[in-house]
Parts: C-alpha cells; structure tokens; sequence
C-alpha cells in the first residue's frame, strides 16, 4: 500500500479518503508536466511558485506508488 505523501495531508479535508490512489502513474507524470510547463508560462511569481508546489505534490503521489511497488508485500494497484 502506498503512504499517503506529507505535502497533499493538509489537502485531505478537501477530498475523499486516500482519492489520490486513484491516479495512475501515468495520470500523476501528466499533471507534473502539465502543472511544470505552465508554471514557465506565468508572468505572476506567486502563481508560478504555486503551479510548481502543486507538480512536487503529484510528484510526491508518484514516488510514494514507485515507493510502494519496491515492497516486497506488494499490493499495489497502478
């Protein structure tokens, strides 16, 4: 089972319980290039700095499941 990464806990109010399971690696890469791409976009640093935060915590979902699968109990879903 993947832990639950610190930088999304001050989200979970604001989701269901562990949602972000939910996502594939591959959904996670995504909104990390998404969220990265359009932080270059931005004139406004605080929207910049903000876009970046949001991709290390996708990131962090990432590394948590990558984490999870080098457990040898296993029971990962990807």
């Amino acid at each position: 089972m993947a832990r639950e990464p610190e930088g999304i806990q001050s989200h979970a109010a604001d989701y269901k319980a562990a949602a972000w399971e939910g996502y594939t690696l591959a959904e996670l890469g995504w909104w990390v290039h998404l969220l990265a791409t359009r932080s270059q976009h931005r004139a406004d640093a605080g929207k910049k700095a903000k876009d970046l935060h949001d991709a290390q915590n996708y990131l962090s979902m990432m590394q948590s499941k990558l984490d999870a699968l080098k457990d040898p109990s296993g029971g990962l879903t990807l």
